[in-house]
């Protein structure tokens, strides 16, 4: 159970952020129904999360990589549940999707996955971003998508952070 109640109706403090949620999620549930409770932070991580999930030009199979990579890494099994089933469905190898969860060396990643993975496994575990994996990503996705990579595993980081905190779930 989460810390904090899930709101499932809109009031006149979160009708904005209801709304928005609505819109581009069809429903109002997971993290964003405990966090609604500050309508304006739960809106604005919805904003960026609208971006990294469906807008951003880099391939989705690279975005979903990355969020099961950040979440697992960061035991956020209220995402990582959901972005494994997306990737396997996505046709990432079930081996390589699991030991992504497991946070285990990888075998079978092609160069764009294994780059994903190495750069946000860099970013969890150690803060910061090699020189060498950097160059490797810009080289191979150009700048904007390294950018666009890196908010992605931002997103995440920041869901990881609320999801543990106020213990949510998967399935709520």
């Amino acid at each position: 159970m989460p810390r904090l109640p899930e709101i499932t109706a809109p009031n006149s403090d979160n009708q904005a952020a209801f709304d928005y949620l609505v819109k581009t999620r069809g429903a109002v549930r997971g993290g964003f129904a405990v966090t609604l409770v500050s309508p304006d932070i739960t809106q604005r991580m919805a904003h960026v999360g609208t971006y990294a999930r469906f807008d951003s030009p880099v391939a989705k199979e690279l975005r979903e990589l990355a969020a099961v990579t950040i979440s697992a890494e960061m035991r956020n099994p209220a995402e990582y549940v959901v972005h494994a089933k997306t990737c396997r469905e996505l046709g990432i190898a079930d081996s390589l999707v699991q030991a992504v969860l497991d946070r285990a060396p990888i075998q079978g990643a092609d160069e764009a996955q294994a780059l994903v993975i190495d750069m946000a496994r860099q970013l969890s575990r150690e803060h910061k971003l090699s020189q060498d994996t950097f160059d490797a990503a810009r080289k191979r996705f150009g700048e904007k998508d390294v950018v666009d990579l890196i908010g992605v595993m931002g997103y995440y980081a920041m869901l990881a952070l609320v999801h543990v905190a106020l213990d949510i779930q998967p399935g709520h």
